[in-house]
């Protein structure tokens, strides 16, 4: 990794620390859950399916499902089934600029649910900037970024854990 990339991510980290401290954490149950955001890495057909069916079966129980997908190419040459934003929607920080990520970020959410695997800085920058009453994300060395980490090694066990720990805090 080059010098200049390391000092990006060191900015970059910087402003996620930042935008932690600023945001209120949140504890408690999931009852009356009416605004899911779901954020995504819409680079693969296979997860942007996985993860509409699952904002389907989540709609169920909540109100209002949003999602928003980064692609990792440098230009959108088509349109997705959701809001996205690529490379070009990003600052030098990674940080997303794009129309679709600020509107996203203006909404308050009762649960923010990131299905990114891997490192994404676009999306964990979103995840902890957004004001969302509970946040679920996967495991990262950044411990303060979610509510609830939870590790596993393919999304569909990911989702199952995510939808075992909605239901547990929903009958709280």
């Amino acid at each position: 990794m080059s010098i200049l990339t390391q000092y990006r991510e060191k900015l970059h980290l910087k402003n996620v620390e930042k935008d932690i401290h600023n945001q209120k954490k949140s504890t408690g149950t999931f009852t009356g859950l009416k605004t899911v955001g779901i954020l995504l890495d819409g680079t693969d057909i296979n997860i942007q399916q996985k993860a509409l069916a699952y904002a389907k079966q989540i709609g169920k129980k909540a109100g209002t499902v949003d999602l928003l997908s980064y692609v990792n190419v440098k230009e959108l040459k088509e349109e997705l089934p959701f809001e996205s934003f690529c490379k070009k929607d990003l600052d030098w920080l990674w940080r997303p600029k794009a129309n679709v990520a600020t509107k996203f970020k203006q909404k308050k959410f009762d649960l923010l649910i990131n299905l990114c695997q891997t490192d994404c800085f676009p999306l964990e920058y979103l995840a902890v900037s957004l004001n969302a009453n509970y946040k679920i994300g996967a495991l990262t060395d950044y411990p303060n970024n979610y509510n609830l980490m939870l590790e596993s090694k393919t999304l569909d066990k990911y989702l199952e854990q995510v939808s075992f720990f909605i239901n547990k805090f929903s009958n709280t």
